[in-house]
Protein backbone atom coordinates (compact mmCIF):
# COMPACT_ATOMS: atom_id res chain seq x y z
CA UNK A 1 0.00 0.00 0.00
CA UNK A 2 1.10 3.60 -0.64
CA UNK A 3 4.51 2.27 -2.62
CA UNK A 4 5.20 5.27 -4.22
CA UNK A 5 5.93 6.80 0.18
CA UNK A 6 9.75 7.69 0.50
CA UNK A 7 10.74 5.41 3.79
CA UNK A 8 11.51 7.72 6.74
CA UNK A 9 13.43 6.92 10.18
CA UNK A 10 11.28 5.70 12.92
CA UNK A 11 11.63 7.48 16.08
CA UNK A 12 10.38 7.10 19.20
CA UNK A 13 10.58 10.40 21.72
CA UNK A 14 11.61 8.98 25.06
CA UNK A 15 11.26 10.64 28.75
CA UNK A 16 14.81 12.09 29.92
CA UNK A 17 13.99 12.79 33.27
CA UNK A 18 16.00 10.28 35.16
CA UNK A 19 17.60 11.73 37.75
CA UNK A 20 17.13 9.12 40.85
CA UNK A 21 15.81 11.97 43.63
CA UNK A 22 12.99 13.38 41.03
CA UNK A 23 11.97 9.67 39.95
CA UNK A 24 11.56 8.51 43.55
CA UNK A 25 13.54 4.66 41.42
CA UNK A 26 13.61 2.08 43.92
CA UNK A 27 16.50 -0.29 44.61
CA UNK A 28 14.85 -2.52 42.16
CA UNK A 29 14.85 -0.11 39.38
CA UNK A 30 18.13 0.60 40.37
CA UNK A 31 19.59 -2.45 39.88
CA UNK A 32 18.43 -2.19 36.27
CA UNK A 33 20.69 0.48 35.35
CA UNK A 34 24.64 -0.67 34.44
CA UNK A 35 25.48 2.83 35.82
CA UNK A 36 23.59 6.07 36.44
CA UNK A 37 23.19 8.78 33.92
CA UNK A 38 26.06 10.89 33.33
CA UNK A 39 24.91 13.35 31.22
CA UNK A 40 22.12 16.59 31.93
CA UNK A 41 18.92 14.78 32.82
CA UNK A 42 16.77 17.91 31.89
CA UNK A 43 18.09 17.26 28.43
CA UNK A 44 15.53 15.06 25.92
CA UNK A 45 16.72 11.89 24.57
CA UNK A 46 15.48 9.95 21.67
CA UNK A 47 15.30 6.00 21.06
CA UNK A 48 16.45 6.38 17.42
CA UNK A 49 15.68 3.66 14.93
CA UNK A 50 18.72 2.51 12.55
CA UNK A 51 16.59 0.17 9.82
CA UNK A 52 20.09 -0.73 8.17
CA UNK A 53 20.77 -2.41 11.48
CA UNK A 54 17.07 -3.01 12.70
CA UNK A 55 18.64 -1.78 15.98
CA UNK A 56 17.85 1.33 18.40
CA UNK A 57 20.43 3.70 20.00
CA UNK A 58 19.59 6.10 22.54
CA UNK A 59 20.63 9.30 21.68
CA UNK A 60 20.39 12.98 23.43
CA UNK A 61 19.72 15.58 21.70
CA UNK A 62 22.97 16.84 20.85
CA UNK A 63 22.94 13.82 18.77
CA UNK A 64 25.74 12.23 21.67
CA UNK A 65 25.15 8.39 21.78
CA UNK A 66 24.39 7.47 25.44
CA UNK A 67 23.06 3.67 24.88
CA UNK A 68 26.13 2.36 26.82
CA UNK A 69 24.73 3.94 29.89
CA UNK A 70 21.50 1.92 29.97
CA UNK A 71 21.10 -1.43 30.50
CA UNK A 72 20.64 -3.06 27.04
CA UNK A 73 19.73 -6.80 28.28
CA UNK A 74 15.92 -7.74 28.76
CA UNK A 75 14.88 -7.06 32.28
CA UNK A 76 12.69 -9.45 33.68
CA UNK A 77 9.34 -9.53 32.43
CA UNK A 78 7.77 -9.26 35.89
CA UNK A 79 10.13 -6.68 37.44
CA UNK A 80 9.97 -4.71 34.47
CA UNK A 81 5.82 -4.47 35.03
CA UNK A 82 6.65 -3.39 38.22
CA UNK A 83 9.56 -0.99 38.75
CA UNK A 84 9.90 2.80 38.12
CA UNK A 85 12.69 2.71 34.77
CA UNK A 86 15.10 4.97 35.11
CA UNK A 87 14.28 5.66 31.45
CA UNK A 88 10.89 5.91 30.19
CA UNK A 89 9.83 5.09 26.64
CA UNK A 90 6.69 6.63 25.30
CA UNK A 91 5.88 4.90 22.50
CA UNK A 92 3.39 7.07 19.74
CA UNK A 93 0.10 8.56 20.87
CA UNK A 94 -1.41 7.38 23.41
CA UNK A 95 1.61 6.61 25.19
CA UNK A 96 2.51 3.26 26.81
CA UNK A 97 5.02 3.03 29.58
CA UNK A 98 7.48 0.14 28.82
CA UNK A 99 11.73 -0.28 29.85
CA UNK A 100 13.59 0.62 26.80
CA UNK A 101 15.45 -1.78 24.98
CA UNK A 102 18.65 -0.27 23.47
CA UNK A 103 20.33 -2.60 20.70
CA UNK A 104 17.49 -4.66 20.79
CA UNK A 105 15.59 -5.73 17.17
CA UNK A 106 12.21 -4.00 17.01
CA UNK A 107 10.17 -7.29 16.63
CA UNK A 108 11.43 -8.45 19.64
CA UNK A 109 10.37 -5.27 21.10
CA UNK A 110 7.04 -5.50 19.89
CA UNK A 111 6.71 -9.16 20.66
CA UNK A 112 7.61 -8.20 24.57
CA UNK A 113 5.53 -5.01 24.61
CA UNK A 114 2.50 -7.35 23.73
CA UNK A 115 3.29 -9.13 26.99
CA UNK A 116 3.12 -6.16 28.78
CA UNK A 117 0.31 -5.12 27.47
CA UNK A 118 -2.34 -7.46 26.34
CA UNK A 119 -5.70 -6.76 25.37
CA UNK A 120 -7.27 -8.60 28.68
CA UNK A 121 -7.68 -6.78 31.77
CA UNK A 122 -4.73 -7.24 34.12
CA UNK A 123 -5.29 -7.55 37.49
CA UNK A 124 -3.05 -5.15 40.23
CA UNK A 125 -1.00 -7.39 41.85
CA UNK A 126 2.63 -7.18 43.43
CA UNK A 127 4.03 -9.19 40.14
CA UNK A 128 1.86 -8.23 37.67
CA UNK A 129 0.82 -4.82 37.51
CA UNK A 130 1.07 -3.07 34.66
CA UNK A 131 1.96 0.82 34.48
CA UNK A 132 -0.37 2.75 31.76
CA UNK A 133 -0.46 6.05 31.81
CA UNK A 134 -3.67 6.01 33.20
CA UNK A 135 -4.16 5.91 37.25
CA UNK A 136 -6.81 2.78 37.46
CA UNK A 137 -5.85 0.01 39.06
CA UNK A 138 -6.91 -2.35 35.74
CA UNK A 139 -6.19 -1.45 32.70
CA UNK A 140 -7.33 -3.06 29.32
CA UNK A 141 -4.85 -2.20 26.11
CA UNK A 142 -6.02 1.10 24.51
CA UNK A 143 -3.66 0.45 21.25
CA UNK A 144 -3.82 -2.90 19.20
CA UNK A 145 -0.69 -3.20 17.17
CA UNK A 146 -1.53 -3.87 13.34
CA UNK A 147 0.15 -4.71 9.85
CA UNK A 148 -1.61 -3.96 6.25
CA UNK A 149 -0.31 -6.72 3.93
CA UNK A 150 -0.68 -8.14 -0.04
CA UNK A 151 0.85 -10.12 -2.51
CA UNK A 152 3.98 -8.05 -1.88
CA UNK A 153 5.12 -9.18 1.03
CA UNK A 154 4.83 -13.19 -0.92
CA UNK A 155 4.78 -15.91 1.34
CA UNK A 156 3.97 -14.93 5.32
CA UNK A 157 4.22 -17.59 8.44
CA UNK A 158 0.75 -16.15 10.21
CA UNK A 159 1.78 -18.11 13.50
CA UNK A 160 5.07 -16.41 13.80
CA UNK A 161 3.78 -12.67 13.13
CA UNK A 162 0.63 -13.59 15.82
CA UNK A 163 3.70 -14.89 18.46
CA UNK A 164 5.33 -11.42 17.27
CA UNK A 165 2.73 -9.53 19.22
CA UNK A 166 0.60 -8.53 16.32
CA UNK A 167 -2.85 -8.48 17.21
CA UNK A 168 -4.88 -7.34 13.59
CA UNK A 169 -3.97 -7.76 9.89
CA UNK A 170 -5.36 -5.51 7.29
CA UNK A 171 -5.37 -7.77 3.78
CA UNK A 172 -5.90 -6.35 0.65
CA UNK A 173 -8.66 -8.17 -0.98
CA UNK A 174 -7.70 -6.64 -4.57
CA UNK A 175 -7.85 -3.76 -6.74
CA UNK A 176 -9.76 -2.00 -9.53
CA UNK A 177 -13.69 -3.09 -10.86
CA UNK A 178 -12.81 -6.37 -12.93
CA UNK A 179 -13.47 -9.74 -10.89
CA UNK A 180 -9.84 -11.46 -12.06
CA UNK A 181 -8.31 -8.07 -10.04
CA UNK A 182 -8.47 -10.15 -6.96
CA UNK A 183 -5.36 -9.76 -4.58
CA UNK A 184 -3.08 -13.42 -5.98
CA UNK A 185 -2.34 -13.98 -1.94
CA UNK A 186 -5.80 -12.92 -0.42
CA UNK A 187 -7.42 -16.13 0.07
CA UNK A 188 -4.39 -17.67 1.37
CA UNK A 189 -3.77 -14.67 3.47
CA UNK A 190 -7.15 -14.29 5.35
CA UNK A 191 -7.63 -17.89 6.05
CA UNK A 192 -4.24 -18.47 7.31
CA UNK A 193 -3.91 -15.70 9.65
CA UNK A 194 -7.29 -16.02 10.53
CA UNK A 195 -5.98 -19.87 11.44
CA UNK A 196 -3.52 -18.08 13.50
CA UNK A 197 -5.40 -16.33 15.84
CA UNK A 198 -5.27 -13.06 14.21
CA UNK A 199 -8.41 -10.59 13.87
CA UNK A 200 -8.67 -9.58 10.13
CA UNK A 201 -10.17 -6.83 8.07
CA UNK A 202 -9.41 -6.11 4.63
CA UNK A 203 -8.91 -2.89 1.81
CA UNK A 204 -9.99 -2.52 -1.64
CA UNK A 205 -7.48 -0.62 -3.56
CA UNK A 206 -9.10 2.00 -5.89
CA UNK A 207 -8.75 3.23 -8.99
CA UNK A 208 -11.76 4.45 -10.14
CA UNK A 209 -12.46 7.90 -11.52
CA UNK A 210 -16.17 8.08 -11.55
CA UNK A 211 -18.76 7.05 -8.92
CA UNK A 212 -20.03 4.78 -11.81
CA UNK A 213 -16.63 3.10 -11.57
CA UNK A 214 -16.58 2.81 -7.50
CA UNK A 215 -19.77 1.34 -7.99
CA UNK A 216 -18.18 -1.66 -9.41
CA UNK A 217 -15.12 -1.97 -7.30
CA UNK A 218 -18.04 -2.08 -4.31
CA UNK A 219 -19.58 -4.78 -6.07
CA UNK A 220 -16.45 -6.96 -7.08
CA UNK A 221 -15.01 -6.20 -3.10
CA UNK A 222 -18.17 -8.02 -1.55
CA UNK A 223 -18.28 -10.55 -4.36
CA UNK A 224 -14.63 -11.22 -2.74
CA UNK A 225 -15.14 -11.19 0.35
CA UNK A 226 -18.95 -12.52 0.98
CA UNK A 227 -17.41 -15.47 2.23
CA UNK A 228 -15.39 -14.78 5.55
CA UNK A 229 -16.32 -13.14 8.35
CA UNK A 230 -14.43 -10.20 8.93
CA UNK A 231 -13.83 -8.95 12.81
CA UNK A 232 -12.15 -5.73 11.64
CA UNK A 233 -13.48 -2.94 8.69
CA UNK A 234 -13.37 -3.38 5.13
CA UNK A 235 -12.01 -0.37 4.01
CA UNK A 236 -12.06 1.87 0.60
CA UNK A 237 -8.12 2.47 -0.21
CA UNK A 238 -8.01 5.91 -1.94
CA UNK A 239 -4.76 7.21 -2.75
CA UNK A 240 -4.01 6.41 -6.85
CA UNK A 241 -2.15 9.41 -8.32
CA UNK A 242 -4.90 9.16 -11.50
CA UNK A 243 -7.05 10.22 -8.75
CA UNK A 244 -5.16 13.47 -7.44
CA UNK A 245 -6.58 15.52 -10.51
CA UNK A 246 -10.42 14.88 -9.55
CA UNK A 247 -12.50 17.71 -7.47
CA UNK A 248 -13.39 17.67 -4.01
CA UNK A 249 -17.00 16.40 -4.95
CA UNK A 250 -15.85 13.71 -7.07
CA UNK A 251 -13.80 12.01 -5.12
CA UNK A 252 -16.47 12.00 -1.53
CA UNK A 253 -19.46 11.16 -3.77
CA UNK A 254 -16.88 8.36 -5.19
CA UNK A 255 -16.19 7.62 -1.40
CA UNK A 256 -20.00 7.67 -0.47
CA UNK A 257 -20.25 4.98 -3.01
CA UNK A 258 -18.21 2.45 -2.38
CA UNK A 259 -18.92 2.49 1.14
CA UNK A 260 -22.87 2.99 0.77
CA UNK A 261 -22.64 -0.16 -1.15
CA UNK A 262 -20.83 -2.38 1.70
CA UNK A 263 -22.65 -0.90 4.40
CA UNK A 264 -26.11 -1.74 2.50
CA UNK A 265 -24.64 -5.86 2.41
CA UNK A 266 -24.13 -5.33 6.36
CA UNK A 267 -20.50 -4.26 6.59
CA UNK A 268 -18.54 -1.90 8.35
CA UNK A 269 -16.71 0.25 6.06
CA UNK A 270 -13.62 2.52 6.79
CA UNK A 271 -11.89 4.98 4.58
CA UNK A 272 -7.81 4.78 3.97
CA UNK A 273 -5.67 7.10 2.78
CA UNK A 274 -2.97 9.73 3.46
CA UNK A 275 -3.32 12.90 5.89
CA UNK A 276 -2.97 15.38 2.97
CA UNK A 277 -5.48 13.57 1.11
CA UNK A 278 -8.02 13.17 3.61
CA UNK A 279 -7.66 17.24 4.36
CA UNK A 280 -7.58 18.38 0.90
CA UNK A 281 -10.06 16.14 -1.40
CA UNK A 282 -12.59 15.09 0.64
CA UNK A 283 -15.51 16.99 2.68
CA UNK A 284 -16.60 17.01 5.84
CA UNK A 285 -19.33 15.07 4.76
CA UNK A 286 -17.59 12.05 4.43
CA UNK A 287 -14.74 12.61 7.11
CA UNK A 288 -18.16 12.78 9.65
CA UNK A 289 -19.65 10.17 8.59
CA UNK A 290 -17.28 7.10 8.05
CA UNK A 291 -14.37 5.38 10.44
CA UNK A 292 -10.89 6.82 8.85
CA UNK A 293 -7.93 4.70 8.81
CA UNK A 294 -5.15 7.65 8.42
CA UNK A 295 -1.37 7.40 6.69
CA UNK A 296 1.13 9.16 7.86
CA UNK A 297 4.93 8.15 8.75
CA UNK A 298 7.82 9.32 10.22
CA UNK A 299 5.72 11.58 12.43
CA UNK A 300 4.87 11.50 16.34
CA UNK A 301 0.85 11.94 14.97
CA UNK A 302 -0.60 12.30 12.11
CA UNK A 303 -0.93 15.82 10.82
CA UNK A 304 -4.48 14.65 9.99
CA UNK A 305 -6.82 16.20 13.02
CA UNK A 306 -10.02 14.44 12.45
CA UNK A 307 -11.18 11.35 14.02
CA UNK A 308 -9.53 8.08 13.12
CA UNK A 309 -9.75 4.78 14.38
CA UNK A 310 -6.64 3.58 12.19
CA UNK A 311 -3.09 4.84 11.89
CA UNK A 312 -0.62 3.54 9.65
CA UNK A 313 2.54 4.97 10.95
CA UNK A 314 5.44 3.20 9.02
CA UNK A 315 6.11 1.47 5.45
CA UNK A 316 9.37 0.04 6.57
CA UNK A 317 8.61 -2.25 9.62
CA UNK A 318 9.88 -5.54 10.28
CA UNK A 319 8.16 -8.55 11.56
CA UNK A 320 8.82 -11.96 12.55
CA UNK A 321 7.44 -14.32 9.80
CA UNK A 322 7.38 -11.85 6.52
CA UNK A 323 10.67 -11.34 4.28
CA UNK A 324 11.19 -7.79 3.79
CA UNK A 325 9.20 -4.25 4.98
CA UNK A 326 5.52 -4.59 6.01
CA UNK A 327 3.44 -1.78 6.46
CA UNK A 328 2.79 -1.17 10.42
CA UNK A 329 -0.57 0.37 12.01
CA UNK A 330 -2.14 1.58 15.49
CA UNK A 331 -5.65 0.83 16.28
CA UNK A 332 -7.56 2.70 18.80
CA UNK A 333 -10.91 0.38 18.75
CA UNK A 334 -11.76 -2.91 19.57
CA UNK A 335 -13.36 -3.75 16.11
CA UNK A 336 -14.15 -6.72 17.05
CA UNK A 337 -16.42 -5.95 19.56
CA UNK A 338 -17.95 -3.50 17.71
CA UNK A 339 -18.73 -5.91 14.37
CA UNK A 340 -19.72 -8.57 16.17
CA UNK A 341 -22.33 -6.67 18.58
CA UNK A 342 -24.09 -5.24 15.93
CA UNK A 343 -23.95 -8.20 13.37
CA UNK A 344 -21.75 -6.99 10.66
CA UNK A 345 -19.03 -8.19 8.69
CA UNK A 346 -20.65 -11.67 7.93
CA UNK A 347 -21.18 -12.21 12.16
CA UNK A 348 -24.56 -13.07 12.97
Amino acid sequence: MMHFFKSKKFIIMIVSAIMMTSLGITANAESLLDQTLTYDSNKSAFLNYDPENDTYELLTEDGDDISDYVYDETPDETQAAVTTPAVTTRYISPATTVPPYIGRLRAEILSERALLTKATTVKTTVKTTVKTTTKATTTTKKIYDGIDVSRHQGSINWKKVKSAGIDFVMIRAGYGMEYDQVDANFHTNIKNAQAAGLECGVYWYSYAVSTSEALKEAKVCYNTIKGYKLSYPVAFDIEDPTQTGLSVTTISNMTKVFCNYLEEQKYYVSVYSYASFLKDKMNSSVLSRYDIWVAHTGVSKPSYTGSYGMWQYSHTGKVNGISGNVDLNYGYKNYPSIIKSKKLNGYT
